[in-house]
């Protein structure tokens, strides 16, 4: 599988500080963002064996996401009982056999089918101590679902996660992702994804979940443009953070501040119990107002 060039991190202050300069609290503990860098790894991560509750909570996850998932009409329509469009060609047909009677009416339909789903996994060094749940969270989804995982570079791991069997599935993954535990180039690697025409078409009409604490190195505002076009592009744009977990957190660093005005929902996700609990949300968010993020986080802040 080809792995994308190097992106370089942006120069510039760290985009994880607040406008006092000051990390909060929720912030400023190990695997919570403080460890972002802009240095650039050449290894891969390797991924221990999974045991019995995480094999069993991903057979949960995998029967959760198709039942999440929006549904639109297909293009391609299929012979049904009932409906509203005629099927002429074997109307006609009927006819034929019937001495040019009209004696039996036939339908078509289009029936559903699941909308795509784009998956941007955060693999950076903020990251570290979540990434295996992660990545088997990603493992989950079902077919059709791009998946690629971002640091400092761009790389799509589809085919990796197609593997039979979780393991030998991280195992590839491990092989084609060398930009693990490293720094972090959230915008460079989004912007990355949306200037490759072949990309940017998975993103259309797609329910796109960007995985990530969010904390830019440097000027947030390549972030934050990505974010915006991602939203405009896709079906709901949902952004899922570690960090979000905590009672206590608020998107006030820079980039998320900013951020958050693109996005459909803001989550926490840090394991597969979590990540279980925001797939199921995802009708909710689904059936809601576009770009509502903003206005339930603010309620929560009152």
């Amino acid at each position: 599988m080809a792995v994308e060039a190097v992106i370089p991190p942006p120069d510039g202050v760290d985009g994880a500080v607040v406008g006092s300069g000051s990390l909060s609290t929720s912030e400023a503990r190990r695997g919570g963002g403080v460890e972002a860098s802009g240095v650039t790894t050449t290894g891969g991560r390797t991924f221990a064996r999974s045991d019995d509750r995480q094999r069993e909570l991903m057979r949960v996850l995998r029967d959760a996401w198709p039942a999440c998932l929006p549904v639109i009409p297909s293009r391609r329509r299929r012979p049904a009982r009932a409906g509203r469009a005629l099927d002429m060609r074997r109307v006609w047909r009927q006819a034929r056999r019937d001495g040019g009677e009209l004696t039996r009416l036939h339908w078509t339909t289009r029936p559903p089918r699941t909308r795509r789903l784009l998956l941007l996994l955060d693999v950076s060094g903020s990251l570290k101590r979540h990434t295996p749940d992660l990545m088997r969270l990603v493992y989950t989804a079902p077919a059709r679902t791009e998946v690629f995982t971002f640091g400092t570079r761009l790389t799509r791991v589809t085919s990796a996660l197609a593997r039979a069997g979780v393991d030998p599935a991280l195992a590839a993954v491990s092989r084609a992702v060398t930009d693990a535990d490293g720094g972090t180039a959230i915008g460079a690697a989004l912007g990355r994804f949306l200037a490759n025409p072949r990309y940017l078409a998975l993103a259309r009409g797609a329910v796109v979940v960007v995985i990530s604490d969010g904390l830019e190195r440097g000027d947030p505002t390549a972030m934050v443009r990505a974010a915006g076009r991602l939203s405009r592009l896709g079906h709901r744009l949902l952004w899922w953070s570690p960090l979000a977990c905590s009672p206590t957190y608020r998107p006030v660093t820079r980039g998320m501040a900013a951020v958050l005005r693109h996005l459909d929902h803001l989550g926490g996700v840090r394991d597969l119990a979590t990540g279980l609990s925001e797939v199921e949300r995802i009708p909710a968010v689904a059936a809601g107002p576009r770009r509502a993020a903003f206005l339930s986080w603010e309620s929560s802040r009152d």
